[in-house]
């Protein structure tokens, strides 16, 4: 093997290795619009939640609290 041959088996796993490499990232890589998206929907959905908590406190104290006592 002479130095040319060695020089081009060089160069040619570099290459391979950057085309491996590549194709990792691509594979494991996360879409920050996707998960940006998720952030938001799962925001919004927190946000019916805790105003459905809110509205089910507000009656229980309205019904325990603002209609009296009744038969004492």
């Amino acid at each position: 093997m002479d130095a040319e041959q060695a020089g081009n088996m060089q160069t040619n796993t570099g290459s391979l290795l950057d085309s491996v490499d590549m194709n990792r990232k691509s594979v494991s890589s996360v879409s920050l619009d996707e998960e940006l998206t998720n952030m938001i929907k799962y925001q919004q959905a927190y946000n019916a939640a805790a105003k459905m908590i809110t509205m089910t406190d507000e009656m229980l104290d309205k019904i325990i609290n603002g209609m009296g006592v009744v038969g004492r």
